[in-house]
């Protein structure tokens, strides 16, 4: 296997001469032997300004060899060659989804699940029993995980579920059921009494209990409440996850996403992918980012030692975990409501038919306090830690980008891409703090759009002011920051053509329908744009700009082949986009029977 180290090597008197070009290495490179892979009459899309427009890709081995003219790859043709004829379809770097939650997502796919639809508690509860049905021979002690619950969305508005809705099920079995975005849970009261959650367990520092006007829990768990229960259920073994993530691992490949970052893992996440690796079954590069509470943050020294010993293990070849995740706050929605805000969320004291809404009393929780978030993210900065903030609302996003202007009063300029995900609602004096920074917007262009979420769920709660920065990918690349790309997967679907397209017309589509037309217009950025943003943007936030993300000579052999022009289809037809051919490394990790 060529590595560009071996190459320069072999071009050492070019190296030692100081003229060491684009193309002085495209020709050591293309002078050594025939390449694995001609893919030619394709419209290129390097994301390489320096490169002209191109039609030909040509690998060796893991390393892209050229990038030209079809004519021009003419000598690198051998008898081992395969030669593929893109009839003007895409080339393209593969997708870096630059946050998701691929071990959970794995583990989903073969659990019980309410397919992300709005239903009724009688039609959850109908779904449900097929579950159980299925899973009989769990009785009466296994534990019943459901997944893909769209609680806010919830039949008929308005609908408050509890335990009871669960516990009038033909069964002894513990349950609990999640949310569609993670943060909440319904366990019944066979699950509630195993985790000994009663009306006097106290709220554990990131979350909330819910409970009646008599105080006993209602069944409904926030944030880190739901861990309550969920730590309860017996965890699969290191080799299970491994299953569980090589079922993600490849369906992200026949998407063609070629890079990964896991956005709340563990060791045991770790350790699971660190199987794969050495089985050689890790067919994507995987980023880890170790999850820490505020407690933890509150003695730095201590957690950045546990981080290391946790890391230090398991990391190596396509496998790394330079990065620390901090959820800073919940979600945004009613009836949640736990995202932090600036201002008070708004209630509605007149009627359904004639509202009157005017500010509450809750600004949403603060998980990480600046007393805590300032000097903590200032120690891992120091040590090296890229850290990547969930932050939801206005509030969170501000915390965020003040412990990152501290961190870089103390320690000075670094290069450890600190990132805030998510990024739902910004207040417009802060737009521009990314770019100043230096700090990295990760955002999930999917949820852009006017739908029951944005327009009934959260517009009459903030307020049209407030609302009209919701999403603002437009407002901070315009001011210079650099906007990365990731789905969030399970929460919603892996779609990531859907996830490009959205990102330019911020509108729902065919796969989706809700409301016609988009979403604060003027926050649209464009389609070459959104490309970049989920290929060479994430890179960067991934730190592998250096060898991925773009199509250039001498860089890693991650490319994909897609079944349309994407830059020239009708909009609305990206995101149905089907990727024929993904290579990782210059093997093909998924092949289409269309190519």
């Amino acid at each position: 296997m060529t590595t560009r180290r071996q190459f320069l090597r072999r071009s050492g008197a070019l190296a030692a001469a100081g003229v060491v070009s684009p193309l002085a290495i495209q020709r050591a490179l293309a002078a050594a032997s025939d390449a694995s892979f001609v893919l030619r009459n394709g419209a290129v899309l390097t994301f390489d300004a320096r490169k002209e427009p191109a039609t030909c890709v040509a690998v060796r081995d893991d390393l892209i060899v050229y990038v030209g003219t079809d004519a021009g790859a003419a000598d690198l043709i051998g008898p081992t060659t395969e030669v593929i004829d893109l009839k003007g379809r895409t080339v393209m770097p593969g997708i870096q989804d630059a946050h998701m939650h691929p071990l959970s997502a794995g583990q989903s796919l073969a659990q019980c699940s309410l397919g992300y639809l709005q239903l009724t508690l009688d039609e959850m509860r109908d779904r449900i029993t097929v579950c159980l049905k299925q899973t009989e021979d769990e009785e009466p002690k296994g534990w019943l995980r459901v997944r893909f619950w769209d609680y806010q969305a919830i039949q008929p508005a308005g609908t408050v579920p509890t335990k009871a809705d669960l516990d009038v099920l033909d069964t002894a079995r513990p349950i609990l059921v999640h949310s569609l975005d993670g943060h909440t849970a319904l366990a019944n009261s066979r699950a509630l009494e195993i985790a000994g959650v009663t009306a006097a367990t106290p709220d554990p520092p990131d979350g909330e209990i819910i409970r009646d006007a008599s105080g006993e829990p209602t069944g409904v768990l926030e944030d880190s409440a739901v861990g309550l229960v969920g730590r309860h259920i017996p965890a699969p073994s290191v080799e299970q996850n491994a299953r569980a993530l090589r079922a993600a691992i490849r369906k992200m490949n026949r998407l063609g996403i070629t890079s990964f970052m896991n956005a709340s893992s563990d060791e045991a996440s770790l350790a699971s992918a660190a199987s794969l690796r050495d089985a050689g079954r890790l067919t994507a590069r995987a980023q880890y980012a170790l999850t820490i509470s505020a407690e933890e943050l509150e003695d730095p020294a201590t957690v950045i030692a546990s981080l290391e010993a946790k890391r230090s293990p398991h990391v190596g070849g396509l496998l790394t975990a330079p990065t620390v995740k901090l959820f800073l706050d919940g979600v945004i929605e009613a009836p949640t409501h736990t995202a932090a805000l600036l201002k008070p969320y708004r209630e509605n004291t007149g009627t359904d038919e004639h509202p009157h809404w005017e500010p509450g009393d809750t600004r949403g929780p603060t998980y990480f306090d600046p007393e805590v978030a300032n000097p903590g993210v200032a120690a891992l900065d120091a040590a090296g830690w890229q850290v990547h903030t969930h932050a939801i609302g206005d509030r969170a996003v501000r915390t965020a980008l003040d412990a990152f202007e501290h961190a870089a009063d103390a320690n000075g300029a670094t290069d450890n891409r600190h990132t805030v995900a998510h990024v739902e609602l910004v207040h417009p004096d802060d737009l521009g703090r990314f770019a100043e920074l230096g700090v990295l917007a990760c955002m999930q262009m999917q949820w852009a759009e006017l739908d029951s979420y944005t327009v009934d769920y959260t517009k009459p709660y903030i307020g049209a002011r407030r609302w009209r920065y919701l999403y603002p990918s437009g407002s901070i690349a315009d001011e210079g920051g650099m906007v990365t790309g990731g789905s969030d997967w399970p929460v919603d679907p892996l779609i990531p053509f859907r996830q490009i397209e959205m990102a330019v017309n911020r509108e729902g589509d065919e796969i989706y329908p809700h409301f016609p037309g988009p979403l604060h217009a003027q926050e649209r950025i464009r389609r070459r744009a959104s490309l970049r943003m989920h290929t060479a943007n994430s890179a960067y936030q991934m730190h592998q700009l250096e060898t991925t993300g773009t199509i250039e000579v001498g860089k890693k052999a991650d490319v994909i082949v897609l079944d349309r022009d994407v830059e020239r289809v009708p909009l609305t037809d990206v995101s149905t986009t089907e990727v024929l051919l993904t290579l990782l490394d210059g093997v093909a990790v998924h092949r289409s029977k269309h190519l």
